[in-house]
């Protein structure tokens, strides 16, 4: 019978094959901040959810880059409009046009692509809120592009899809 070989054994022509301790230091620093942008970017989208929130303006616009756009698409039949905003000083208008709703968003969901320096993702949405004194809940998915400033991740386009916005008493369905 074929000798067994000793567990962790590697031999020679196994060896040749196998990447240079360096080239596999590089791989998984190279993992490792794959995981630490992926997770800047899932926290990006949380502090906008505190941001908007809390009724943060500055905060809020502080997490966009100097040239970023916000689009949005309401249902039909949702009462709104859809709405292009582009610039910090068009973004500041839009929000200023939200405080008071009392706006509580949740996101989860995120799928994320790196491409150095830049990122594009998804993740779902979920809101309660009051307009005009009614309770109102809706829900849909953004479609992110990021780009890194400095050491911070940003937001350089935000494109939220909204699948329904209706008063809470209604429901969704």
């Amino acid at each position: 019978p074929p000798r067994k070989q000793k567990e962790g054994f590697v031999s020679r022509s196994e060896e040749l094959f196998m990447p240079s301790l360096e080239d596999r230091i590089e791989a998984l620093e190279n993992q490792v901040a794959g995981v630490a942008d992926r997770q800047a970017i899932v926290e990006l989208t949380g502090r906008y959810c505190q941001a908007v929130a809390h009724d943060d303006l500055d905060g809020l616009l502080a997490l966009f880059t100097d040239d970023a756009s916000l689009h949005t698409q309401f249902p039909p039949g949702s009462g709104q409009e859809h709405s292009e905003s582009e610039g910090l000083d068009a973004l500041r208008e839009a929000y200023q046009g939200t405080q008071g709703m009392r706006l509580k968003p949740c996101v989860h969901n995120h799928v994320i692509e790196l491409d150095g320096d830049s990122a594009r993702g998804f993740c779902s949405f979920e809101v309660r809120l009051i307009q005009d004194g009614v309770a109102y809940i809706g829900a849909g998915h953004y479609q992110d592009q990021y780009r890194r400033v400095g050491d911070d991740w940003r937001f350089g386009r935000r494109s939220l899809v909204l699948y329904h916005w209706v008063p809470q008493t209604e429901g969704w369905a």
